[in-house]
């Protein structure tokens, strides 16, 4: 399908496997939209109306907890899914919300015309049931590992994401936003955050400009690697 285009081509040749016989309700009322960066597409405790998939752009999963602080815990990108896993469990509202970190283009595909897709279609379910167990177990593992970080690793994590969110990569990136802002998303008190900071500045991983955080692409690229050595051995 044209639809697909603009993916990588490994995600094209999976999206033309997955479609190849989906319904014509499937087709005819499934709709491309754009989003601008920084709207919050998937609001969690909503009505799954629609499985959202992102054609171009980058989003972030934001999970509400009980005591109402937002935990940013993933970035996804083109070929990912979003409000199927509730439909395959039976949920009838959104678990976690959707903010893009670009701008977006999403196709929109009503979930009953999917739902009834996937009952007819075996090979389709098989391949949608595989991706969605994959990714499950992958989160999981992340999560457990990010449960464990010291602060400053959950910093770099949080400041390679940042990096990364740009499209294209700049050569510096100037981080604007606030440290409550900083603090909530990484997940640890702003006087902890501020000392891990003076950490990261000591080891060359980042600079302070005006009180903001500036990161070169070496800078990043050194924490990446950093990251990757920590999460994977």
């Amino acid at each position: 399908m044209d639809l697909f285009n603009s993916l990588p081509l490994k995600k094209q040749e999976y999206m033309n496997r997955l479609f190849r016989n989906c319904t014509e309700e499937v087709k005819y009322y499934m709709s491309v939209i754009d989003v601008e960066a920084d709207q919050t597409f998937i609001k969690a405790g909503e009505e799954c109306k629609y499985i959202y998939i992102i054609l171009s752009g980058k989003v972030t999963g934001v999970e509400w907890p009980m005591h109402e602080k937002s935990y940013f815990f993933k970035d996804f990108g083109p070929g990912d899914f979003f409000g199927e896993i509730e439909c395959f469990a039976g949920l009838p509202r959104y678990r976690i919300s959707i903010l893009s970190s670009t701008k977006c283009r999403l196709l929109a595909i009503p979930s009953i015309y999917y739902m009834e897709w996937m009952h007819m279609d075996v090979d389709a379910l098989f391949m949608r049931t595989q991706e969605n167990i994959s990714r499950l177990v992958l989160q999981t593992a992340e999560a457990r590992k990010y449960l464990f970080m010291e602060g400053k690793d959950r910093l770099m994590v949080h400041l390679v994401r940042k990096y990364e969110q740009k499209i294209p990569a700049p050569e510096i990136l100037v981080l604007n936003q606030t440290r409550a802002r900083i603090s909530e998303e990484v997940g640890i008190s702003i006087k902890t955050l501020d000392r891990n900071i003076r950490k990261l500045e000591e080891m060359n991983l980042l600079t302070l400009n005006k009180g903001k955080i500036v990161i070169t692409k070496s800078q990043y690229l050194q924490m990446k690697q950093d990251i990757d050595f920590y999460v994977n051995g």
